[in-house]
């Protein structure tokens, strides 16, 4: 009897069993296809994601596709020099194939070289916007520049994310930047870099370097001095941030810090650091700190 009573337990407990494993697969199925639709997922198989160029206006020295669109959820901001076109073609694609699918993107190249309209027009065939800018201030000043210009521009103002990123044959640091951006970016992130990270108190890093400046700019964008506590920095000037983070700070502690790379010949900066710190580039500009999330830099 004990036998039967367990056996026909087993068979009245199999279909609740069964519909427990379906009921989860479905809720699992609908999660999933929630956040492809909400969220997108990157996508490495969908062919070029650079459109060729049709039409352009032209502002001087600034370039833009008609195509452009005023709010974006992804901007891809390129701090570009004299490097190859068909190059950074490669690498910008890379780091399109690896956001969301379904989120917009506009891609804006900072040009600090030497082209003339032509180049410039060149430049525009893989970005959507292409700005020429003076040679100050490595990609540091490249960075200000583009957030100051957004800061208050509600009608075509910073996007929901922004990904600073030097021109470079190839994705530098590949192997930290591509897996982070594809398995680590998620839609609350506030601030990732794209390189190593790295310890350092006020101004002296974990390999007991030292970069006085490093303090001023935490105190400037803290509004406090800075404690002899470890804090979390990174080499190389490529990461993201999204726009709640940088709106955190103040405009003017921005423009503050990109005024030092514009300042006249007999200005004190121009005269600390290294022995070939000038405008092109300066000792402040080859170090960052990461201040509440958003790095107020300054490069590697």
């Amino acid at each position: 009897m004990a036998t039967l009573d367990g056996l026909r337990g087993k068979i009245t407990s199999l279909p609740k069993r069964k519909l427990g494993i379906l009921a989860c697969g479905i809720i699992s199925v609908l999660l999933f296809l929630h956040a492809a639709f909400e969220y997108g997922i990157p996508s490495r198989d969908t062919g070029p994601l650079i459109k060729p160029l049709a039409s352009f206006h032209d502002a001087g020295t600034t370039l833009k596709r008609d195509s452009w669109i005023s709010q974006s959820d992804y901007d891809i901001v390129v701090a570009h020099y004299d490097e190859d076109v068909n190059m950074m073609r490669e690498s910008i694609e890379s780091v399109l194939q690896r956001l969301p699918s379904r989120k917009s993107h506009r891609v804006i190249i900072y040009s600090k070289g030497d082209r003339n309209k032509a180049g410039l027009r060149e430049l525009l065939e893989i970005s959507d916007e292409v700005v020429a800018i003076h040679n100050v201030g490595r990609e540091g000043e490249t960075y200000l520049n583009h957030i100051c210009r957004h800061y208050n521009k509600p009608d075509t103002g910073l996007a929901g994310h922004t990904i600073f990123m030097q021109a470079s044959p190839h994705v530098a640091w590949h192997w930290v930047f591509l897996p982070r951006l594809e398995n680590l970016l998620k839609p609350n992130t506030g601030f990732m870099s794209f390189g190593p990270y790295i310890n350092q108190t006020c101004g002296i890093d974990s390999t007991e370097q030292t970069f006085p400046r490093m303090a001023d700019i935490y105190s400037a964008f803290r509004g406090d001095l800075c404690p002899p506590i470890p804090q979390l920095a990174t080499w190389a000037g490529q990461f993201i941030v999204s726009k709640k983070r940088i709106l955190e700070n103040q405009l003017r502690l921005y423009e503050n810090l990109r005024s030092k790379f514009h300042a006249p010949p007999e200005h004190w900066i121009w005269k600390e650091g290294w022995w070939n710190s000038k405008p092109s580039n300066p000792t402040l500009g080859r170090r960052r700190l990461a201040v509440k999330g958003m790095t107020a830099r300054v490069n590697a």
